[in-house]
């Protein structure tokens, strides 16, 4: 595991324990790929490179990012694994936030 890796799971390790009710099969390790592919064909079609820099929108750390993208799954009935979530919340840590 990179250090990038590692830093981000355990900023969010007890983010998902608590998520994940701590069961055996919750998410695994972020895939970034599958996390930028699920962005790229869901969310970029509304998204623009903007929309991560609007200081109203702006998450302030991993777990109001993590709401934020549950929410717009949600709304938008896509039906995400807790899994799919955390890539595509790693994708976006990695490539917009930086947490």
């Amino acid at each position: 595991m990179n250090a990038a890796r590692a830093r981000w799971a355990a900023g969010i390790g007890g983010l998902v324990l608590g998520v994940a009710g701590a069961a055996v099969g919750g998410p695994g390790v972020p895939n970034l790929e599958r996390g930028r592919a699920l962005y790229e064909n869901h969310c970029v079609v509304c998204h623009t490179p903007k929309v991560h820099s609007r200081a109203s929108r702006i998450p302030l750390n991993v777990e109001e990012l993590r709401q934020i993208v549950r929410t717009w799954a949600k709304g938008e009935d896509l039906h995400w694994t807790e899994q799919e979530i955390t890539d595509v919340v790693w994708y976006l840590n990695e490539t917009k936030y930086r947490f």
